[in-house]
């Protein structure tokens, strides 16, 4: 990509400046078409107009259009989907209630010993018991925050964080293997971490449950270059993207990913998830925002990759 192109591209996502619905479109992953419809139906968003009568988006516009995108995906009517887009409120859904569970803190304790055997027992039981869905959101991945803690914390060593990480990997990884092929003409997502990031284990559990809905996942891990990953798009052709980052400095890496694939003309719908893309340094970053519960997030994708 010449200077002047990624500079041009670059403009196109700065904080203060109006978003034509073009700009609009490739930041939110919605159409243009979709954009004038949500307006005209819903009066969903209501951009300004310029002197000559162009829309000009601002960053709340664009923030209700990735809610709503999100709200539409997850299989809510576009016409309440609009009502709850322009709310500050959360959709609550029936397992965003679950608080910690015991087999949560009972896995990281195990971490914290270099338990193998009992971190794989609490997992394997989490399963059992409540289902991959919520013993991902309910147990595996709060354990994994907690352990993190603890580290933070001085209560434990980087070698019991990797040693618990691993084994979860394992878990997730076996179970990932069991599933079935995807149909012929199934919807197809590449799943990665932008480069600089290297935290993949929310991307993985998240690969299992698209599998487990029936979607083809081409899952390139941790710490992809941005170069790779548009050779990847373009040779899989697939429907959809997801970025996945924790760190803030892989945010910047994640758009400079997007912004070389809308440089390349690549049409897939993008999604970005994960506490990175939450604060400042991330709101620049094209694609939908998916939520925080993996399960949700996974609802979101099928909806929206199978929507088209």
């Amino acid at each position: 990509m010449s200077r002047a192109v990624a500079q041009g591209v670059q403009k196109i996502y700065t904080i203060a400046m109006k978003y034509s619905v073009k700009a609009a479109a490739l930041a939110t992953g919605v159409s243009e078409s979709r954009l004038r419809t949500w307006e005209r139906r819903y009066g969903i968003p209501k951009p300004a107009r310029s002197a000559s009568g162009r829309r000009q988006y601002d960053n709340g516009d664009i923030e209700v259009i990735r809610r709503m995108a999100m709200l539409v995906g997850a299989g809510i009517p576009a016409s309440d989907a609009a009502a709850a887009a322009l709310t500050e409120e959360a959709i609550a859904t029936p397992t965003q209630a679950m608080g910690d569970h015991p087999l949560s803190a009972a896995l990281a304790e195990a971490g914290a010993r270099f338990d193998e055997q009992e971190i794989t027992r609490s997992a394997k039981e989490a399963v059992d018991s409540l289902g991959w869905a919520d013993a991902i959101d309910g147990v595996l991945l709060p354990a994994l925050r907690q352990i993190g803690v603890s580290w933070h914390e001085n209560a434990i060593v980087t070698a019991n964080e990797h040693f618990t990480t691993e084994v979860i990997r394992r878990v997730l990884a076996s179970e990932v293997a069991e599933v079935s092929a995807p149909a012929a003409g199934a919807k197809s997502v590449v799943l990665a971490c932008p480069q600089d990031e290297r935290h993949d284990v929310g991307l993985l559990a998240l690969q299992l449950l698209l599998r487990q809905r029936g979607l083809r996942v081409y899952y390139l891990g941790a710490d992809v270059p941005a170069p790779d990953l548009a050779l990847a798009m373009i040779q899989t052709k697939a429907d959809a993207l997801c970025l996945a980052a924790t760190l803030d400095s892989a945010a910047a890496s994640a758009g400079r990913a997007v912004r070389e694939l809308i440089t390349a003309r690549i049409s897939a719908r993008i999604f970005v998830g994960g506490p990175a893309f939450e604060g400042q340094r991330g709101s620049g970053v094209p694609g939908v925002r998916l939520p925080a519960r993996v399960d949700e997030a996974a609802r979101v994708i099928q909806g929206s990759v199978e929507a088209e």
